[in-house]
């Protein structure tokens, strides 16, 4: 990396491009947000412990479960419903005309 002097002079392209290098020039965070200061990853944790708690909330027996076990538990609910949903349809297929 160049002395903060000499890096006034480049371009702003090539300044990015060094902040973003790693070891032997490898980009890091390519594709990827750099979040900056607490307020934002603060931010980012609250909404989605309130996306964790709505989800507790919607799916049966939710509440007791942690995070982890509810993700595995809300995809067999899911699953579920969509059996229910296709027994349905099928069911009235066959007793509709």
């Amino acid at each position: 990396m160049l002395p903060l002097m000499d890096r006034r002079r480049l371009p702003v392209a090539r300044r990015q491009s060094e902040a973003s290098a790693g070891r032997n020039g490898a980009l890091r965070n390519a594709g990827r947000r750099v979040i900056r200061g607490g307020r934002e990853r603060h931010a980012v944790s609250v909404s989605v412990r309130r996306k964790v708690r709505e989800l507790q909330r919607l799916v049966p027996g939710g509440r007791q479960l942690p995070a982890a076990q509810l993700f595995l538990h809300t995809a067999d609910y899911i699953f579920h419903l969509s059996l229910k949903v296709q027994v349905l349809r099928a069911l009235s297929k066959f007793y509709m005309p």
